[in-house]
């Protein structure tokens, strides 16, 4: 360390010598600088090769500061495509570039339809860059949409149009199509199917049968979802049921939303109900709104109507009540591949109708290929007084049920 006051005394002396962009610095308890790179560090050394003073072994306690010098810029480079080609552009941070159109951007999620590698789903936080060739309608936190050219760059996003904004990606909400265009391409949705057959001792078929489908705009979802399971052992029916449900949500800031329309059928001849129609409103938070993991929950009035299979002589076949109904829906992605969805829907009614009935599916989502999933999931449906037949027969208040099935994205 006794050559460093020479050394620096050089450096002073001929030609003011300037650090900036020229390697890393050390910078002495006395002030003294050195320019060049460091080699190596331990916890009493530091090892630097200065660019006059050849390589020194500098003791940590003669240090005040090591400033490493940033690696240079990455060289901006885009396709020339990019503006011309009537295509939307996607940088990955690996640095790969993907050609196509984007579907919608949602839920930290793009989806989005390669030229090459067809339709596929891309998570926002994976994406470097994104241009689009089109207007498109961006929804931020705490503002109303705007509509223009959207330019995604590291961690700002830029709407060129009537309206120019330039605002953090981390307040998107969601990008769609604009004008909200009409047709089946600007929807999304998922079919799945499970059949189980046995012979020998005991005969028996399984067969479930679910689908979801889903239109979106930058602070709206629309979804229907059916669920339906038939069962016969012996060639005696054991199970059938279907529900149907129907809901709006219209995303009011990052945290809020409001549910206008909510509608579930369901129908379960074994429990006694030919059909039960539910219809209600709700207003909605998002508990957890992160990249890989999601929590929403929703409350609101309702009114159900049920109308019973056979009842005893004398008994009203149907119901009709006041109702209250919680909601749940929570996302993790485990790995890249691995999904699990628990989604809970809970009503409150009067005693005559059942006092309490709930819905719950526990799901793990396993990705085989592009658009095939294998589906596993854990579903219990709940009424807690069923009504009794014309027999007098109470139905069990519990059905349980785990499905195992293939599902294709669309």
């Amino acid at each position: 360390m006794n050559r460093l006051p020479c050394i620096l005394t050089f450096l002073l002396a001929f030609g003011g010598w300037t650090t900036s962009g020229l390697g890393d610095v050390l910078i002495g308890t006395n002030d003294e600088r050195f320019v060049g790179s460091v080699i190596e560090e331990t916890a009493d050394t530091v090892v630097f090769e200065s660019e006059i003073g050849g390589r020194l072994v500098v003791p940590r306690n003669r240090l005040r500061e090591v400033q490493r010098t940033a690696p240079p810029p990455r060289p901006f480079w885009k396709p020339p495509g990019v503006g011309k080609d009537g295509h939307d552009w996607v940088e990955l941070k690996s640095g790969e570039w993907l050609c196509g159109w984007i579907r919608y951007v949602q839920d930290k999620e793009v989806e989005f339809d390669s030229e090459e590698l067809e339709e596929m789903t891309l998570k926002l936080k994976d994406i470097r860059t994104l241009f689009t060739a089109k207007p498109m309608d961006a929804m931020f936190a705490n503002r109303a949409a705007v509509q223009g050219l959207i330019v995604i760059s590291n961690e700002l996003v830029y709407v060129t149009g009537v309206e120019g904004v330039q605002l953090a990606r981390t307040e998107l909400i969601g990008i769609t199509p604009a004008s909200g265009k009409p047709g089946m391409k600007y929807w999304a949705g998922k079919f799945t199917v499970s059949l189980s057959l046995s012979s020998g001792n005991t005969e028996s078929t399984d067969l479930s049968l679910s689908g979801e489908l889903s239109r979106r705009t930058p602070n709206t979802e629309l979804s229907l979802n059916y669920l339906g399971n038939v069962s016969e052992v012996a060639g005696v029916e054991s199970e059938n049921n279907q529900r149907l449900n129907l809901s709006y949500d219209v995303r009011l800031t990052r945290q809020w939303f409001v549910r206008p329309v909510l509608v579930e059928y369901f129908y379960d001849p074994l429990v006694n109900i030919a059909a039960r129609v539910t219809g209600g409103i709700g207003g909605g938070y998002y508990i957890l709104d992160r990249d890989d993991l999601e929590w929403k929950i929703m409350v609101g009035p309702a009114y159900q109507y049920t109308k019973y299979d056979t009842v005893d002589v004398g008994e009203k076949d149907y119901s009709a009540t006041p109702a209250a109904v919680l909601y749940s829906l929570f996302k993790a992605d485990i790995t890249r591949r691995v999904k699990t969805t628990v989604a809970y829907q809970g009503m409150a009614v009067q005693e005559k109708a059942g006092l309490y009935s709930h819905h719950a599916v526990f799901q793990v989502t396993f990705e085989i290929k592009h658009r095939l999933d294998l589906d596993v999931a854990f579903v219990w449906d709940y009424l807690q007084n069923p009504q009794p037949d014309s027999g007098g027969e109470i139905p069990k208040r519990s059905d349980l049920r785990l499905d195992v099935g293939l599902g294709m994205r669309f």
